[in-house]
């Protein structure tokens, strides 16, 4: 007896040949997805995140596993283990990523098959393959592409679980489920998803069903236990005080975002507006899966931070793309066969459109530029301030790898004359006749100001450069600006300053 109630689209049966097309279809999706993610896997630098990733996979498999992180272990792990055999490079590190969106492309049609058609299916493949925000995220050294892969799985096989109960589908949903909730503390929204569903299809009755739910539940508990012991401890050392309260406009910026990755134009805009009036167009009917995919990942912890203490990261809920994804492809399987050609070569090539500008921009904060500013410069000898410490992550990848191997960076860097500073008082105890400061749009912190104050009263200025995000439409340069001024959308513009520092003489 299956463990919960459901409805899935029934499929006619599809003859031979129309089935090789369709794997025929799928397979050319899924090379394409590939090659889509491995096209300028290397151009954009290693940016904050991702050498924090890199420097504690690196580590002992104990350090990897056990490491105070609000992020769970597994991505931690499995990179712990794939960079002893494919090394520390950018291609390297971001190819396990690429490897997980990849396969994203097919169990989202293995989903989309099972609730609706095959068709469906293909259809939801074509645009995890070629959207700008999976290509991104399958282009990052971090977790995202492995949340988005075990939240597909988990949810196929829960969706299994409405027509058979055999125990490679229990084994299946009870091993991605417990990958997924070690993937991502946001994953367990989608835990909390599945469960509101099985409550409410079978109108919160103890049935059997039921009670068999509850038994597969708690033995999902019982592998998470460790982890719960965990988090008191984790939460205290990592409480995320920089989270900014959020504003309703983000809410309307991750729409944008669902559809058109992370870099605004005009063909961004439009790949939204199609793909948002065929969701619109959706009817829902019974299915309520979709809207509590959809709302509860977003809304809890969106109303949290409204109410108590911000923990909203729209990024962390990029996941609620994918039954976008589901429903769009729905919608288009409904409409008039002459219309669905032409709908779905427009969406590929905006797509693709959309993914060039991507590609094209500068979306990472680019460390490699400012280490090798440094390095080529006539002054490459003298010390170096980078403000906060922890951007001394991503800039030692590039300018000290010796260091950045090391199982202690910050003394290592330290001895070698590169401080990673957190407050003037630290500053002042350096007291270098001159020197280099970097300073990073994400390192800017309320003691900044007072040490830019500092140096500039006591060293004058001898060379600087800065990297930064610039759109070259104006349109989106004036509204980029217009948020930020006044504080609408935090928006990043990923920006690095370089500067060299000499004392002033004496009476100057």
């Amino acid at each position: 007896m299956p463990f919960f109630k459901g409805r899935s689209l029934p499929a006619p049966p599809i003859p031979n040949d129309k089935k090789k097309s369709t794997y025929f279809f799928l397979g050319l999706i899924i090379v394409s997805g590939f090659i889509l993610r491995l096209y300028k896997l290397s151009s954009q630098s290693i940016w904050l995140d991702e050498a924090y990733s890199i420097y504690h996979s690196q580590q002992n498999f104990i350090h990897a596993i056990s490491f105070k992180d609000l992020s769970p272990p597994l991505y931690y792990v499995l990179l712990h283990f794939w960079i002893k055999f494919t090394g520390t490079s950018v291609f390297s590190v971001r190819l396990l990523s690429v490897l997980f969106g990849t396969a994203s492309v097919f169990i989202i049609y293995l989903l989309g098959a099972h609730i609706f058609n095959k068709k469906v299916g293909i259809y939801s493949a074509l645009l995890v393959a070629c959207s700008p925000l999976h290509i991104y995220f399958s282009q990052e050294a971090r977790t995202y592409s492995i949340l988005f892969t075990l939240t597909l799985l988990s949810m196929y096989f829960y969706s299994k679980l409405s027509k058979v109960t055999s125990k490679w589908i229990i084994a299946g949903y009870l091993i991605s489920t417990v990958f997924l909730i070690y993937a991502h503390l946001y994953a367990l929204l989608i835990f909390l998803v599945q469960n509101l569903h099985q409550f409410i299809v079978n109108r919160f009755k103890l049935s059997r069903e039921v009670k068999a739910w509850v038994l597969l539940q708690f033995i999902v508990f019982i592998f998470y236990i460790p982890r719960i012991i965990q988090l008191p401890g984790i939460i205290l050392d990592n409480y995320h005080s920089w989270i900014a309260k959020p504003s309703f406009l983000e809410l309307i910026y991750m729409i944008y975002f669902f559809f058109s990755g992370t870099v605004f134009s005009f063909y961004g805009l439009a790949l939204m507006l199609i793909c948002s009036l065929l969701v619109l167009r959706y009817k829902l009917g019974s299915n309520i899966l979709f809207p509590l995919w959809i709302l509860i990942p977003i809304l809890i912890p969106f109303t949290y931070s409204l109410l108590f203490t911000p923990i909203f990261i729209p990024k962390y809920t990029y996941f609620v793309s994918l039954p976008l994804y589901l429903i769009a492809s729905r919608s288009l399987f409904s409409m008039k066969a002459e219309i669905r050609p032409i709908l779905i070569s427009a969406m590929i090539i905006l797509s693709i459109a959309t993914l060039l500008v991507q590609q094209n921009k500068t979306t990472k904060d680019p460390w490699n530029k400012a280490a090798e500013y440094i390095q080529t410069s006539n002054q490459k000898e003298d010390k170096v301030i980078i403000i906060t410490s922890y951007e001394i992550l991503p800039f030692s990848y590039y300018f000290d790898q010796e260091c950045f191997q090391s199982n202690d960076l910050y003394t290592c860097s330290y001895n070698k004359g590169i401080y990673p500073v957190d407050s003037l008082q630290e500053v002042k105890k350096i007291d270098e006749k001159q020197f280099w400061l970097i300073i990073s749009r994400g390192g800017y912190n309320a003691e900044t100001p007072k040490v830019l104050n500092y140096i500039n009263d006591n060293y004058t200025e001898t060379e600087s450069r800065e990297y930064s995000l610039n759109h070259k439409s104006g349109l989106i340069n004036k509204l980029y600006k217009y948020f930020e001024a006044n504080d609408l959308i935090s928006f990043k513009f990923n920006r690095i300053k370089v500067t060299h520092f000499q004392k002033k003489q004496n009476g100057a």
